[in-house]
């Protein structure tokens, strides 16, 4: 017998996927990001759950339903919706020639480092001024540096740039950002000794070595020999789950497992054959698991609203400048560092708009110097707070600007 739990995430599924994409459609018919609606279905489907639905029930057939079970911060919905991101990021690898990727490394790399400093250098400035102490100073200037390359990445494939030189630096400075705001994080929180933090170091190497370079000989050998497997979809199916070990075992070096699913896209996208899958790919991406987790992103703002609007106005006014300085940060630290690495004005801004949006790693941050008691009391509930407010918008308002930015791309 089923439990009556599993029929209720059904429910939430069924929602968001039917407000997902009438949403994103009116937002198409106005030449709009649709991932932009996705978000706004998130906003209400979570805005309904909290505001009309707790507590009530209602029966069918003799059988009650609890509405205070549709919780868009579950965590079987939360699953699905990382199941969305690591979709996204893989068939972006996809769509990247792994040619391009490697002319931009320079670029990438030198923007990596300014979407690093800048921002962390404007969080700690904000920290210190808000009264903070200056290691929870350096927790609010960590939480700003990584990007989620999920929101960008998406828009990036709406507008059908997604191979160019812009695109191709956003996409591998994200890669790098990421592990620096790792290993950063190792250090600050105090997780272990120098040592340990030279060790998380070795694990990322490892993986990138092993991952990568032994992976553009294995992986060849593996799709060729999946394509004499006389099953049906049996070529599709040993490329999900090359997609899926590399997310995991990114994961496990200690590297974020979207830049393994990002890996294993690029990997795979190089074989020829691989054009055969890459619309059914995106149909189930597309068709399911991407939808949710953009609705799980705008639902995002009502988990924060539960939980630390204790004093609205305090942490309102600290939100609004984190996200300023979110928005900035990126904006000025990318973009002058593309610029240094001879990208035009127009690709330096690309890239600057580009490198926003923060999401998995923000949160993870924040949650994590929570967990471990670096920070507490009000403090805490203020962190979190502005964190979940800076994803929703910076979420939200990329999609806007890389299409302005974009707007005259042929």
């Amino acid at each position: 017998m089923i439990a009556t739990e599993f029929f209720d995430v059904l429910l939430l599924i069924a929602l968001a996927l039917i407000f997902s994409r009438v949403i994103a459609y009116l937002f198409h018919r106005i030449k709009q990001p649709a991932v932009l609606g996705e978000i706004v279905a998130g906003l209400i489907l979570g805005g309904l759950a909290i505001l009309f639905f707790s507590g009530k029930t209602f029966n069918i057939f003799g059988n009650p339903v609890v509405l205070s079970n549709l919780n868009y911060s579950s965590n079987e919905f939360r699953l699905l919706a990382e199941i969305g991101i690591l979709f996204l990021l893989f068939i972006s690898g996809l769509e990247i020639r792994f040619s391009k990727l490697k002319k931009m490394e320079k670029a990438s790399s030198l923007v990596a480092v300014g979407g690093v400093i800048v921002p962390l250098i404007f969080g700690m400035i904000a920290g210190i001024l808000f009264d903070f102490s200056f290691k929870e100073s350096i927790v609010i200037g960590l939480i700003l540096t990584a990007t989620s390359v999920g929101v960008t990445a998406r828009t990036l494939l709406d507008l059908n740039v997604i191979d160019t030189d812009s695109s191709a630096t956003i996409l591998g400075s994200a890669v790098i950002d990421d592990i620096i705001g790792i290993i950063l994080l190792t250090f600050a929180l105090g997780i272990g000794s120098f040592i340990d933090a030279v060790w998380v170091g070795v694990r990322i190497a490892i993986f990138f070595l092993v991952f990568l370079y032994f992976g553009l000989k294995v992986i060849n050998k593996i799709l060729t020999i999946s394509e004499k497997i006389q099953l049906p979809k049996a070529f599709l199916s040993i490329s999900l789950a090359i997609f899926l070990l590399y997310a995991y075992f990114a994961d496990k070096s200690g590297v974020a497992g979207i830049i393994g699913a990002f890996i294993a896209g690029i990997l795979i996208g190089q074989n020829v054959k691989s054009r055969k899958i890459e619309e059914e790919i995106k149909t189930i991406g597309y068709g399911f698991f991407i939808p949710i987790f953009f609705v799980w992103v705008g639902a995002l703002l009502w988990e924060g609203q539960i939980e630390s609007f204790s004093s609205a106005i305090e942490i309102a006014l600290f939100a609004l400048i984190i996200i300023f300085i979110s928005i900035v940060g990126k904006i000025l630290g990318c973009g002058l560092f593309a610029k240094i690495a001879g990208l035009k004005n127009i690709q330096a801004l690309q890239v600057g708009v580009g490198m926003v949006p923060r999401l998995e790693l923000a949160l993870i941050i924040s949650t994590a110097a929570i967990s471990k008691g670096f920070i507490t009391g009000f403090h805490a509930h203020q962190i979190l707070a502005a964190t979940i407010l800076m994803v929703v918008a910076t979420t939200f308002i990329t999609p806007f600007l890389l299409k302005a930015t974009f707007k005259n791309h042929e």
